[in-house]
Order: structure tokens, then sequence, then C-alpha cells
């Protein structure tokens, strides 16, 4: 049995002699040739022999497909466009100009090995080794120096120059097992795929059900608007019988002459305890009108992303290479929702690419808004890298990002519309990102401070104002 569970005769391309068999029968074609390129990415490596022929050798080790294999010109489509490759890749200036000059299997190893002389006159070691739950490629100088590796630290038995036997052995096999480890290469990407991308369409189908369910209890409290309503007015209509200190009013309603029970404040004025309840109502009825469509939107989502899912359980049977078109086809439906935004699949930085501080969005075109993406981003977000005439924002009474609105040193110039568009960014990315409307607090900068000895992402602001927004990526906004 192999490591993960497949029957070792599945893949005679990984056994021992069979593979050793491969390679030596691929050194009359391919011993001192020069490399014409080397292209790889996150899994795989691809030399590119110079000649007509434009013959090739791949190294792969995407999990469940360890493989070397001999290609001629472009891969099949699908196995090019599910093997991106990396234009910065550091292997092909550490191969450049180089001339392979033996390759072999380790004696005892299921280890591939390739050597090159260097353009610099150097000798250089490819090892590409296919056992494991992973698989390992790395690039030894003549000295034993790593020059690169995939996985770090690689098996002692990588950091080894091979032995002369390594360049000898073997017996040239009669068939070329390329093309069946092309096609477990390729269904091995293929069930990869469908499964990541799934998993991620799966996510998001959750969220969209506790969105829409939030959404559905706010609209059930939002639907009291027109109770609120017939309240205030009630309560318009007997202001004058009120008396300071009351605390309830009983009337019969002026709509309908049912009798009401209305609560008051009794710390207020009557006028004041008449302003509260006109402005409930209002806030209801606005309310309403916001939940009742983000509700749809909602609905509209989960049921399209139900249906990406019955479609990816629908994938037909297939040869391999059909099958990942198939699963790519899909991936690219799933990676689209129905008002146009990115499924949540993350993608991953490149191993040489710094992650960016902050989550950033532009507002218009013009307002850029910087997201803590954790407490220590949002303490250094809030106390050192905004200035101190920035709008900062936070969702009210929960936890959540801080959020820099930048003003570029006048925020008397902020229209109303873009802080409310920051603030339900901020609303988006705070624990109430599924109610229908939330409070978000703002204020300057400079009016944000960190108590001393408080853990990292605390902040105390004063003069803040409130305004209450919608969670979401607002219309105008975009990441940046």
């Amino acid at each position: 049995m192999s490591a993960d569970g497949e029957p070792r005769a599945a893949r005679p391309w990984t056994e021992h002699g069979r593979l050793s068999g491969l390679l030596a029968g691929w050194r009359p074609s391919c011993v001192g040739r020069a490399l014409f390129t080397v292209t790889a990415g996150p899994q795989w490596v691809r030399l590119h022999l110079e000649g007509d022929a434009r013959d090739g050798i791949l190294l792969a080790d995407v999990p469940g497909a360890l493989v070397v294999a001999a290609c001629q010109g472009r891969l099949p489509e699908p196995l090019a466009a599910a093997l991106p490759a990396r234009r910065d890749h550091p292997l092909r200036t550490l191969l450049a100009g180089a001339r392979l000059d033996a390759l072999g299997l380790l004696p005892d190893d299921r280890v591939a090995a390739f050597r090159f002389t260097a353009a610099d006159g150097t000798t250089r070691v490819l090892l590409h080794r296919m056992f494991g739950p992973r698989g390992d490629t790395v690039l030894l100088h003549q000295d034993g120096r790593l020059l690169w590796a995939r996985h770090r630290p690689p098996l002692d038995l990588l950091t080894r120059i091979p032995p002369p036997a390594t360049w000898t052995g073997g017996e040239p096999a009669d068939d070329d097992l390329s093309a069946p480890a092309l096609d477990h290469l390729a269904a091995c990407l293929a069930d990869q795929a469908a499964t990541a991308h799934a998993a991620a369409v799966g996510r998001r189908l959750r969220s969209a059900e506790r969105l829409a369910a939030n959404l559905e209890a706010d609209l059930a409290v939002a639907d009291r608007g027109a109770a609120l309503r017939r309240e205030a007015e009630t309560l318009a209509a007997h202001l004058h019988e009120l008396v300071p200190g009351q605390a309830v009013l009983e009337a019969p309603c002026l709509s309908t002459g049912e009798p009401l029970r209305i609560a008051l404040d009794p710390a207020l004025p009557p006028a004041a305890n008449l302003d509260a309840a006109f402005r409930r109502a209002r806030k209801a009825e606005k309310g309403r009108a916001v939940i009742a469509g983000r509700l749809a939107q909602a609905r509209a989502e989960e049921a399209q992303l139900a249906a990406v899912l019955a479609a990816a359980a629908a994938l037909p049977a297939a040869p391999p290479l059909a099958r990942l078109a198939a699963v790519l086809a899909w991936v690219g439906d799933a990676a689209a929702t129905a008002d146009g935004k990115p499924a949540a699949v993350p993608r991953a930085h490149a191993p040489d690419e710094p992650a960016r501080p902050f989550r950033r969005y532009r507002i218009d075109g013009r307002w850029e808004v910087w997201v803590g993406r954790s407490n220590v981003e949002n303490d250094e977000l809030t106390h050192r890298a905004s200035h101190g005439l920035d709008i900062w924002l936070h969702a009210q009474g929960v936890s959540g990002s801080h959020v820099i609105l930048r003003t570029g040193g006048h925020p008397e110039h902020v229209p109303r519309a873009v802080i409310e568009k920051a603030a339900s960014l901020a609303a988006l990315h705070s624990k109430a990102r599924h109610a229908g409307l939330v409070p978000v607090i703002w204020t300057e900068r400079r009016h944000v401070r960190k108590p001393r000895k408080a853990p990292p992402g605390t902040a105390v602001c004063q003069r803040e104002k409130s305004v209450f927004v919608a969670p979401g990526v607002p219309a105008g906004a975009e990441p940046a």
C-alpha cells in the first residue's frame, strides 16, 4: 500500500525498478542537451530541453501524485490551467543556461536526480523525492549547499550529493510510463480542486443561511414599525394630557380604536417622550426596507450557491483530462455569485510575496480605508500607522476590526456619504456582520487612546458620533 492508501500496483511509475528503467531510458535522448528554460509553480517543475522536438521533463509533487514524466510541447490544456507557473520562480535563474549532464534514480530510494553544469561551470543537482505524504524538490550546489527547496527543511537524504551509481544504474525500460503518470496527476488535481472549492462554496452557503435567518429575525422586529407609528400618533393626540414623571399612557388608538398601553420614560418631559416615539417608528420603518432588501439578496445567494454545489455533485465520470477540464469549468462558475462578487476562496500569497499590512478598500475611487485583521493589527493601525486627523470607526458594542478612513489631514472635507460607506465596512468586519442595521461609532483618530497596560486591540474613544448602517461592501467601495 502507498502512503495515501492506494495499492502500489496501481501506480507502477512509482516502483523503484520501473522508475529506474524509465530514467535510464531517457539518457540517450536527454543527456548532453542544454536547458532552453525552466518553468515551475507551487507544486511542480518542468525542465525544457533545447531542440526542435520541444522535449521536457515534468516533476510534480502534488499530494497523491508524486510524478516524473516526459512531455513534449505544451501540456494538455486542462493540466496547463491547473498548474499555473510563477514567472519569478528561483529555478529559472539558478538553472539559466545549464546543460543536463546526467540523470538517474538513487540506488536505494525513490528519488529522481538530475545533474547539470551551470553557466558558471559549477555542477548543480536537482533531486525530486517521490515517497511520503508529500514529496519535495531541492537544488544542491556541487559543494552540498542547498540553493533552493520547495519544502524546508528537506530530509537529510536530499541534502547530500548522490553517489556515482545514480547516473549509471537501471536498465532502459521498454515502455514509457509518462502517459499514465500524467493521467493520474490530472485525476488528483481534479479531485483536489473539486474538494477545495466545494468546501469553500459550502462555507459560503452556510454563512448565507445564517445571514438569512438573522435577517428574518430582524425583519420580524422591524415589522413593528406600523404599530410604533400608531403609538406615536396616539401619544401626539394625548400629549396635552401628560404630566411630568408619567410612566404609562392608556388611550384608544386613533386609527383602530383599540386600547393601547404606551410605556413612557418618566425621566423625560412629555415632548421628549413624543420625539422618542416618532424616532423609534422612523427607525423601524426605514430599517424594514433595508432588511427586506438584504434578505432577498441573501436568499438569492443561498439559492445560487446551493445550485453550484448541486452542479458539483452532478459532474460526470470521465477520463482524467476530461474530468479535470469539467472540474475547472465548474470552479470558474463557482467563483462568481449572483451579484458578481468572487466566491470566498482565499488566495494564498506566493512564498516570496510579503503580505500587505491591513485589509484595504477604496471608496468612490478616492478615499482609502484601512481595516485591521487582528488585535495586533488593530493596535498598529490605530496607534501608529494612522494620522491624528484620520477618521476612526468601530461597530458599537461588539468586537470587531478597527477601521481608519484616510482624510489627508482634512476630515472636514470628507462627505457624509463616504463616512457611512466606511461605517458599513466597519460593521461588515465585526461580530454584528449578520445583523440588519448596526450602530457604528466614529471620531477623529486623535480622540482615540489606549489605556495603560491594556491588551492589544483595546481602544477608548471620546467625542464620538454614531450612525446606523447595513453591514456589507457598499456601492462605490472596492478592495484596493
